[in-house]
């Protein structure tokens, strides 16, 4: 599959669809450019398992959720 993009005035360019949808990227993904002999390799980086639970502890009683849940124990609070 050939497909190509313009660079803008900034330096950006759009990803094609087919090309998001193939490698599996999404709005906020980052990727990886790595320069070969024959030009460049574009990859998706793959985040820290724990990159989905960022900002969850900034939660108001979210930390006393978190140590309940691992517990066990029953929130009674209406979460």
């Amino acid at each position: 599959m050939t497909l190509t993009a313009k660079i803008s005035k900034k330096g950006q360019i759009v990803i094609p669809k087919e090309i998001r949808k193939v490698i599996g990227l999404g709005p906020g993904d980052r990727v990886i450019f790595t320069l070969t002999k024959k030009g460049a390799l574009v990859t998706k980086q793959e985040g820290s398992p724990f990159d989905k639970y960022y900002g969850f502890l900034n939660k108001p009683g979210s930390s006393e959720r978190l140590v309940r849940g691992m517990r066990g124990e029953r929130n009674d609070i209406g979460d």
